[in-house]
């Protein structure tokens, strides 16, 4: 008889709590917010009279925080009430208009305390995004403007207890000017960059080579770690794959047909290159300059066929108009080499002979002249603004495999163009920027000196080439290596340590943060991150790196499993990871410009679950909301207790850059 009373207890408690889920609060709680207010309450501050259009700021105020009482949902739900559709609707229209439209918005929903924490933070979280989602779908409000989070049951409204259903809300305030997110602006590098990339080294038909496949990923490394290249930007043709068909319906389908004016093209080849009888007499010295696919035969009668044409790529680049378009050819542009064969000479060179060594003669044309001009020609030059060409050698030289190369082999243009970009070894001036002319010269000294030490493979010397435009050559050869703080390390300053200069947020003094081995690290490098506090705290550190991903590397996993205190007393000086928690920290790809922020906090169970929830070293998913929730910690801390909770915070900008590789 009990457990039935009980079960009836039960049911009318669920009735009735879901009863006041449904109902709007009384009075002006119930009130639907029009757009004018929204617009008054969230748009920038002002004084006195003013005529300017543009946003007066671009920071975030916490002062610009308003409670939309009357989007409400149905219990346990994320599902809205009439009056909430209303309030999303006004909503969305405020945020459209001209004084809120550069903007961007954190969604931020709560709930009461009925219930598991957990589930409520999730249930928050879910109403969150269905305002974001109705806000996108039926008002047409830029996705990438809105932040949502749910906060759950953890911040009441002051004065009401802890389970009163008006906790169950959402916020909405204004962060400020935001740049566009990362992800978002991926997607559009996806779509807007392209790269071919071939390397040819085990040749079915005529001699081989070694080195030209390593040469093509190198390369594609590059385009990834320092230019900003996602791997799905990148197509790699390696031996077996780079036949004549392959390569020109790739770069037909791949870069011509998959990119538009505007875009950013980049062709990359390594292997044999020859030269064939001028078809359309466009060619001063009457050859016309050729790529060697992987399949590329000579005939009994001693004719080479199925090679690839300046005139044919050329062809193909004329159909990329407006695009930026950069094209690295490492080979050779000439077959007219008369001197002998000395030792194994043959077998660094990138001109093409039969397997066993023998000579492969060019067919001459029989009514033009062979070799008047044959050093102005190249396999492509440009007059074009949107192209930019590198040549290994003239077209009476041979391109040659670095015989220095002895771990990993490599081409002697392709290493000294890496060293010289990637590595900045071409940067003269020291400005940080690689420049075309600074390239250009760097990769002539290398190869004149290289030529020096080898002086049997270097009969005709090595002369790298590039063609384009004169106003090209103090430009960036290959853009900037190092990229800047992106939008989710720069909100970080925003919603964190800009606040931080509070003296309210002060109180016990300030945080120092440094990098051992220092600020500037190659990849492969190992890490201390040190962190000194004049207060007394418990500290935690995230990490931004280049691509905008976060991770909070303390508190952790293995640290709490080694039983490493978040606790810092006044005057430490703590190394991270620490000795004993069996592993290092260590300089990753992508390279670029990072960002780490330390925070020491009194006593804060608000940030201890959050620490908590993303001990796993693991990206952590929804960064924006994340450090939303962060900022949401230390305010409410400082609000509960004004007398005795405060912060500090510091920042650090670090640069990951390439190993220097020579």
């Amino acid at each position: 008889m009990d457990k039935l009373l009980l079960g009836w207890l039960l049911v009318v408690f669920v009735w009735v709590h879901g009863l006041a889920a449904t109902v709007h609060p009384a009075g002006a709680e119930k009130k639907i917010i029009g757009q004018d207010e929204i617009v008054e309450r969230m748009g920038p501050r002002t004084r006195g009279i003013t005529f300017e259009s543009a946003p007066t700021t671009s920071r975030p105020d916490a002062s610009r925080k308003m409670t939309l009482p009357a989007i409400q949902f149905e219990f346990n739900s994320d599902r809205f009430t009439q009056n909430a559709q209303a309030q999303v609707k006004e909503l969305g229209k405020a945020l459209q208009t001209a004084t809120l439209l550069p903007f961007s918005f954190t969604v931020a929903g709560h709930t009461d305390s009925v219930g598991a924490s957990a589930y409520n933070r999730s249930l928050s979280l879910r109403r969150a995004s269905a305002v974001k989602r109705a806000l996108v779908e039926e008002m047409a409000v830029d996705g990438d403007r809105l932040i949502e989070v749910g906060l759950g049951e953890n911040y009441p409204i002051p004065g009401l207890a802890p389970d009163d259903g008006r906790n169950r809300r959402v916020e909405v305030a204004n962060l400020g000017v935001l740049a566009p997110r990362e992800d978002k602006e991926d997607t559009r590098r996806r779509a807007t960059r392209r790269a071919l990339v071939i390397g040819i080294g085990e040749y079915q038909h005529v001699s081989r080579l070694n080195g030209p496949v390593n040469d093509a990923e190198d390369i594609a490394a590059f385009l990834t770690r320092h230019r900003g290249f996602q791997e799905s930007d990148i197509r790699i043709l390696r031996d077996s794959e780079a036949t004549r068909k392959n390569i020109l319906a790739a770069v037909d389908e791949w870069l011509v047909q998959g990119t538009a004016a505007g875009d950013e093209v980049f062709l990359y080849y390594s292997g044999h290159g020859f030269q064939q009888a001028d078809a359309d007499g466009d060619e001063e010295d009457g050859l016309d300059e050729t790529l060697v696919p992987v399949d590329t035969f000579v005939t009994d009668d001693g004719r080479v066929e199925g090679m690839i044409t300046d005139d044919e790529m050329r062809a193909l680049l004329d159909r990329m108009p407006g695009r930026n378009v950069q094209v690295v050819v490492d080979a050779c542009h000439s077959g007219t080499s008369t001197r002998a064969a000395l030792g194994d000479s043959w077998r660094y060179t990138k001109t093409p002979r039969l397997p066993d060594g023998s000579r492969i003669r060019v067919n001459f044309p029989r009514t033009r002249g062979v070799g008047r001009d044959a050093r102005k020609e190249s396999f492509l030059s440009s007059d074009d603004s949107g192209l930019l060409v590198w040549a290994a050698v003239r077209a009476d030289q041979i391109a040659l495999v670095d015989r220095e190369a002895k771990d990993r082999r490599g081409s002697v243009f392709t290493r000294r163009l890496l060293w010289g970009v990637r590595d900045g070894k071409a940067d003269d001036d020291g400005n940080g920027t690689v420049t075309v002319e600074e390239l250009q010269r760097y990769v002539m000294r290398e190869s004149e000196a290289y030529c020096a030490r080898h002086a049997d493979d270097c009969t005709r010397g090595l002369t790298p080439q590039v063609h384009t435009t004169q106003d090209r050559f103090d430009k960036p050869a290959f853009g900037n290596a190092v990229r800047s703080l992106g939008r989710n390390a720069n909100l970080a300053k925003d919603i964190l340590v800009r606040p931080s200069a509070d003296p309210a947020a002060l109180r016990g003094g300030g945080v120092r943060l440094s990098v051992e081995p220092g600020s500037t690290l190659q990849l492969g490098t190992e890490i201390d991150v040190v962190v000194e506090s004049d207060r007394a705290g418990y500290l935690y550190v995230l990490d931004f790196d280049a691509a905008g991903k976060l991770v909070q590397i303390f508190p952790n996993r293995e640290s709490l499993r080694a039983g490493v205190s978040s606790r810092i007393r006044a005057g430490q000086r703590v190394s991270l990871p620490g000795e004993d928690v069996g592993f290092r920290f260590r300089a990753v790809p992508p390279a670029g410009r990072g960002l780490l922020i330390a925070v020491v906090s009194d006593r804060n169970e608000r940030l201890d679950d959050l620490a908590v929830r993303h001990k796993d070293l693991a990206v952590v998913s929804s960064p924006e909301a994340y450090l939303v929730e962060i900022g949401e910690a230390l305010r409410a801390g400082r609000r509960e207790q004004p007398n005795g909770s405060g912060w500090s915070i510091a920042s650090l900008e670090y640069d990951i850059v390439a190993p220097d590789t020579k």
